[in-house]
């Protein structure tokens, strides 16, 4: 018996420019097997690449039908055009040249290679998250993590939950539900996505009420609001704006210790702020020693671990939440146990004392901030030009402050517009900024690895347009 094997298409056989009929149109499995288009299956799954060929075709189909004239090429260009569309949705690394530290629509902070290298073997294999070694029993997978935290803080308790978020619905659900929460007007905020206070305390079945004005609230004036019935007076940090000029917040520890003892005071912090350098910022075991009852905050943004979302503070309610129903809705997988433990450890043992660029922010001089631009800067024309600039932490840290640095501005070969389009779809991305109408690099959110991958983008572009 002969057997017969399919061969691939070979479009470059077909001459680009002749058209043909639907009989012509080449089977899904015969374009399947195209290298080019083969290549994405890696990428985006058989399935995936099958289905996005198959809808192409049928609307080539259907342009033949309307009298259209269409190439084999034509197709071959639709469908690849529509997997790498898809494919730039997958994640994948991006190269922050931004000059924002913590850069939300980037990931927030990248977590340490060293730190997900310790994790990994906990992630990648069996392990103890809910059994005691000890006692061979079931045990609490919050293990380690709430002494690490508690150091961390200088909090007697601790919680963790899978975000921020989850965080302040939790305290509302458990510890204020059908009972009033105190804000001020003035921190009644939305964040990205839609994420807004007075809907949140909605949702929870707390009741908000205003507090102040927008720009002045007064411990009298929180102490006017309060009745029977009110739970917590909820201190909001103001995130990704603030207030300046006429403006007055009460004192914190005047507050605790004016309010009656059924009242609690929390405070959603937001960054995880755990340093002192940060101006107009408290960290989270200032907020603790003021006497405030709870304090909740990310982890992903100046831990540099990854998405989770924490509560500090006195004992009582941290075990209220933790016996909460929604406590298991909003607890975290091991992935992310396994990553703040190490994290944690590696922050207590100042283990990232010279690696932390947050850190290194407010005490490297201009100089070293140059030299960084310098570097990127090797070997390429002078055209591309070290100058003073201002970078930020992000994240919602510390909105008013910008730090002095140096960006380096890319040649007026492209308008600003074109280098970000060009850098953003380069083999590994890179997000560039506009100012004053030009294209901007900041060396100080790169990563050390990638200043030579930059380089040789930079370098690449360079030949291109001085040939």
């Amino acid at each position: 018996m002969i057997q017969h094997t399919k061969q691939p298409v070979n479009i470059d056989d077909n001459i680009e420019n002749a058209t043909f009929s639907f009989r012509d149109i080449p089977q899904i499995e015969k374009l399947m097997q195209q290298e080019n288009i083969a290549s994405f299956i890696t990428i985006l799954s058989q399935p995936i690449v099958t289905a996005l060929v198959r809808e192409q075709t049928e609307q080539f189909r259907l342009r033949l039908k309307n009298g259209e004239v269409s190439t084999l090429k034509q197709l071959e260009n639709k469908i690849l055009q529509s997997l790498r569309h898809t494919a730039s949705q997958r994640l994948q690394p991006v190269i922050n040249a931004t000059g924002i530290m913590i850069h939300t629509n980037l990931g927030r902070a990248p977590i340490p290679v060293d730190v997900w290298r310790q994790a990994e073997d906990k992630v990648c294999r069996y392990s103890n998250l809910e059994l005691n070694l000890a006692l061979g029993t079931r045990g609490n997978r919050m293990g380690l993590l709430p002494s690490l935290l508690n150091e961390l803080c200088a909090s007697p308790a601790s919680l963790l939950v899978n975000n921020n978020a989850a965080a302040l619905t939790l305290m509302l659900m458990a510890l204020a539900q059908g009972k009033e929460v105190l804000v001020s007007r003035g921190e009644q905020v939305q964040i990205g996505g839609g994420f807004r206070i007075p809907t949140i305390l909605a949702c929870s079945g707390a009741k908000l009420c205003d507090v102040g004005t927008t720009n002045i609230t007064t411990v009298d004036d929180y102490l006017a609001a309060v009745t029977e019935n009110t739970a917590a007076v909820l201190l909001v940090h103001t995130s990704n704006y603030y207030i300046e000029g006429f403006t007055s917040q009460p004192d914190i520890r005047e507050l605790v210790s004016r309010l009656p003892e059924h009242v609690q005071v929390w405070v959603d912090q937001g960054s995880g702020n755990q340093e002192n350098w940060l101006p107009g910022e408290r960290s989270v075991a200032w907020y603790l020693a003021q006497g405030v009852d709870l304090v909740c905050f990310s982890t992903d943004k100046m831990l540099n671990s990854t998405q989770g979302g924490v509560i500090a503070g006195r004992q009582k309610p941290i075990g209220l939440m933790a016996k909460h129903p929604l406590m298991r809705a909003f607890r975290p997988g091991k992935t992310v146990y396994a990553l703040l433990e190490a994290q944690l450890i590696h922050r207590l043992n100042q283990q990232d004392e010279g690696q932390d660029r947050l850190q290194q922010l407010p005490h490297r001089p201009l100089d070293w901030h140059l030299a960084r631009a310098q570097r990127l800067c090797a070997g390429l024309s002078e055209e591309f030009t070290p100058i003073k600039a201002r970078c930020l932490v992000g994240g919602g840290t510390t909105p008013r402050k910008q730090f002095p640095t140096y960006a380096v501005r890319l040649p007026n070969w492209h308008s600003a517009a074109d280098w970000l389009d060009r850098l953003r779809l380069a083999k590994t991305p890179i997000i560039a900024v506009s100012q004053k109408k030009s294209a901007l690099l900041f060396p100080i959110s790169l990563l050390e690895s990638e200043f030579s991958e930059v380089n040789a983008i930079l370098k690449q572009e360079m030949n291109l347009c001085l040939q």
